[in-house]
């Protein structure tokens, strides 16, 4: 969705001392910016070793009884701590905003749904 240099510039922006969406590198884009990081972190945190071990899955794709060692575990937690500290932040970051830039990012994050589910209809409507 991003490139690399785009989710630095977007992160040094959101965590700089004057951190508002004024300005921001992702302002042009269609959904709000904590979609795109979340996003850029998901395609581009290290994905946890293939081990060939009890985390196996069965053909059935039985994934009640996927098994993780210890590394996997703090891979996996290792990530999701990632997500949450990007997310903590840009809750603090709509939190410090006053009423007016709260309005506007609001109306982005309304926009990025009504643009999202308009995309998802009309793939709906082509395959018909």
């Amino acid at each position: 969705m991003i490139t690399k240099e785009e989710f630095e510039k977007a992160v040094e922006h959101c965590t700089g001392f004057t951190a508002s969406c004024e300005n921001c590198p992702l302002s042009e884009k269609d959904l709000k910016c904590g979609v795109y990081l979340a996003e850029y972190l998901k395609e581009n945190e290290p994905a946890p070793a293939a081990t060939g071990t009890s985390s196996e899955v069965s053909v059935k794709e039985d994934t009640d009884n996927i098994q993780f060692n210890g590394s996997t575990k703090e891979q996996i937690c290792q990530a999701y701590d990632t997500a949450d500290k990007a997310c903590a932040d840009i809750l603090d970051i709509y939190e410090g905003m006053p009423a007016c830039e709260r309005r506007a990012f609001d109306i982005g994050e309304a926009y990025g749904k009504i643009f999202s589910t308009r995309d998802k209809l009309e793939k709906l409507r082509g395959a018909n």
